[in-house]
C-alpha cells in the first residue's frame, strides 16, 4: 500500500495532480486544489483498491489521511464524499460538527446529503471523543499533547453556550464554528461571553 509520495508536480487541475518521483514514476493523485507545476511536493496518501480500479487520495497531513479513512468506515460514505468532507471542512470542523450533532455543516460538503450527514454523526460521535490526533514530520510538534477529558468537557460547554448565543443574534453555525475553534486553540477566551465578544468583533 502506498502511504506517502514526494516528488515534482508535472500536471495539476482542480481534481487531480500527477507527481513525478525521483525513481521516474508519475503518480496520479486526487488533490483538493490545483498544485503549481514544476514545484516539489509531498503528500500523505490513502491508497484505495477496488476490484476494477485503484485510486490515490493525497493529503497535506497524516491527520487528514487518518480522518478520511475513518469516514470510509461509515455506511454509505465513499471515497469521493469522504474526500469532499475533509477538503472543504477540515478535520477540526468535522469533529466539531459531529460532537455537537450539527448536520447542516456536514451537508455543506459537496455530495453529502442529510441522511449521509446523520449517519456520520451516528457512527462517529463516540469515536471522535476518543480520537488522538498526532503530528507528523510535516506538522509542528505540540507541547500539550491530547486534551484531557475534563478539558474536552469544558470546551464542549463553552462551544454550546457560544453557539446558542450567536444563534440568538442571527448568525449561522457554519460561520461561527471556525471562529470558535480558532479562539479555543489560541486560548483567547475562557467564558462564553468573552468568546461571543471576540466573535462579534470579527463578524462586524
Amino acid at each position: 500500500m502506498i502511504g506517502y509520495i514526494s516528488g515534482t508536480v508535472v500536471y495539476s487541475d482542480s481534481h487531480k495532480s500527477i507527481v513525478l518521483t525521483a525513481q521516474g514514476v508519475g503518480y496520479e493523485i486526487h488533490t483538493a486544489t490545483p498544485m503549481v507545476p514544476n514545484r516539489d511536493t509531498a503528500l500523505f496518501i490513502s491508497h484505495i483498491i477496488r476490484e476494477d480500479s485503484q485510486s490515490l487520495f493525497g493529503f497535506e497531513s497524516a491527520d487528514e489521511k487518518k480522518f478520511f479513512e475513518m469516514l470510509l468506515d461509515v455506511n454509505g460514505i465513499g471515497p469521493k464524499s469522504a474526500f469532499a468532507l475533509v477538503s472543504h471542512l477540515g478535520v477540526q470542523q468535522i469533529i466539531s460538527a459531529i460532537t455537537f450533532e450539527n448536520v447542516d455543516i456536514l451537508k455543506s460538503a459537496p455530495g453529502v446529503g442529510k441522511k449521509s450527514a446523520e449517519q456520520i454523526v451516528l457512527s462517529l460521535k463516540d469515536k471522535v471523543t476518543k480520537l488522538e490526533i498526532g503530528f507528523s514530520t510535516k506538522d509542528k510538534p505540540v507541547t500539550s499533547g491530547v486534551k484531557t477529558p475534563e478539558k474536552n468537557l469544558l470546551d464542549a460547554h463553552l462551544v454550546k453556550e457560544t453557539l446558542a448565543a450567536c444563534q440568538g443574534l442571527g448568525f449561522k453555525d457554519n460561520d461561527i464554528l471556525p471562529l470558535i475553534q480558532r479562539h479555543l486553540q489560541t486560548g483567547d477566551a475562557k467564558r462564553p461571553e468573552d468568546l461571543v465578544k471576540l466573535i462579534l468583533k470579527e463578524m462586524r
